[in-house]
């Protein structure tokens, strides 16, 4: 099968959610067909960094395109066109585009997140009007980005935080309408959790939609030996810290259930490890007991050194590989249901613990600092799960089994 993948960053190297999933499913999917990526790319700098994805798959990469901030906002107004997809648009892009799907015709067009799909709808209407046979039209959708909106929204406006609300309020409506004629111009599509599925069917009802869960690389994240070295009782949570779902967790955990933890654990430190910290984030750094660590090469021993993992997401979607990473390297973890949802199979109390308040969340956290063998206890069961579970190499042939479900029936695909 001829497949091209569009792309709005370089999958390489997998470090954050977007790229980790991108790179895993592309490359498992290179190992049996021809597969060949066109994506954006903020400067030269990552595209050179990114030469080892040339062993897996051939790829090119156009320059992301600048935004000058008056356009930004006035598009932000006035536009009807979702801000996330309007952030890659770029001709170029398009022009490099049209040039391969003439020159190498695919079976399947695989639009990798929302952001890509008004590249996939165009390249569809290029080839109809030229009169070429019509690819597979698939979109792996990173989130219900409506939904995460939606979300977003609603936590703003409670909280009174009227610019964020009213982004959050226009964005939401957007990507509803977008979304929806995304989905239904498809032919199959992808979902990151079984709630998002859900949440994509009620805007399109008639297309086929398939669970393709995030995964973990188990071998990659496994549990560290145990230090001999006393140590200082340590939370951690690991992300790009210029997501508004990750932003909004730290500053709801460090305003509402730090206190309480440090209250009862005065000697408890939180790290926050995760490239490209807002300002609000870098001021949590003044806090007792804060570390903002920032940009680190590697997560895994902030991850496995920690006594505890939080997980404190109020908004966001599809299923967390920050959760996933944590199980897998056996640390105990603490989440709200929001920041756990998606994971079938995952029981509170029996993989980790859930909390829906500051209270009951401070709660969790304090008594698994105090009780070592819960902590050990959970972190076994949740590796057990994920490593059965959501490891890559069994995730991989559902992706299969859904793209081969697209091209059995039909128009014949694009290739002999």
């Amino acid at each position: 099968m001829r497949i091209l993948a569009l792309s709005a960053q370089v999958p390489y190297p997998p470090h954050h959610g977007k790229a980790m999933r991108d790179y895993y499913l592309l490359s498992g999917l290179a190992r049996s067909h021809d597969l060949y990526l066109l994506c954006l790319a903020r400067d030269a700098e990552e595209v050179a960094a990114a030469a080892p994805l040339e062993r897996l798959f051939p790829f090119a990469a156009v320059p992301r395109p600048a935004h000058r901030l008056p356009v930004r906002l006035t598009t932000l107004l006035f536009s009807r066109t979702p801000d996330l997809v309007r952030r890659c648009a770029s001709p170029a892009f398009r022009r490099l585009l049209g040039e391969h799907l003439l020159r190498h015709p695919p079976d399947v067009l695989l639009v990798e997140g929302l952001e890509m799909a008004a590249h996939g709808l165009w390249a569809r209407e290029r080839l109809r009007r030229l009169g070429r046979p019509l690819p597979r039209l698939v979109l792996d959708e990173h989130n219900a980005e409506y939904l995460l909106q939606r979300r977003a929204w609603e936590i703003a406006r409670r909280e009174r935080r009227f610019v964020a609300a009213l982004y959050s309020w226009l964005q939401a409506g957007r990507l509803r309408r977008f979304e929806a004629r995304a989905c239904r111009t498809a032919d199959q599509v992808l979902a990151a959790s079984p709630a998002d599925r859900a949440a994509l069917l009620q805007l399109a009802p008639q297309t086929p939609i398939a669970v393709i869960p995030n995964g973990v690389d188990s071998a990659a994240y496994a549990p560290l030996p145990p230090s001999p070295e006393p140590r200082t009782p340590t939370l951690v949570f690991t992300g790009r810290m210029d997501f508004r779902p990750n932003v909004d967790a730290v500053q709801w955990f460090i305003q509402e259930i730090w206190p309480r933890v440090r209250a009862a654990v005065p000697e408890a430190r939180f790290q926050i490890v995760g490239r490209s910290p807002t300002p609000a984030v870098e001021a949590l750094r003044k806090l007792p007991g804060v570390e903002v660590v920032g940009a680190v090469p590697d997560d895994r021993p902030y991850i496995g050194r920690a006594d505890l993992y939080v997980l404190p997401m109020r908004f966001g979607g599809g299923i967390r590989f920050k959760l996933l990473q944590a199980l897998s390297m056996e640390r105990a973890v603490v989440s709200t249901p929001l920041g756990a949802e998606g994971v079938e199979g995952l029981v509170d109390g029996e993989h980790l613990r859930l909390a829906a308040g500051a209270e009951e969340f401070a709660a969790c956290v304090v008594e698994l600092l105090r009780r070592p063998e819960e902590r050990s206890r959970l972190g076994k069961a949740g590796r057990k799960l994920v490593s059965s579970c959501y490891d890559w190499q069994a995730i991989l042939p559902r992706l299969e089994a859904a793209l081969t479900d697209c091209c059995s029936g039909g128009w014949p695909c694009a290739s002999p």
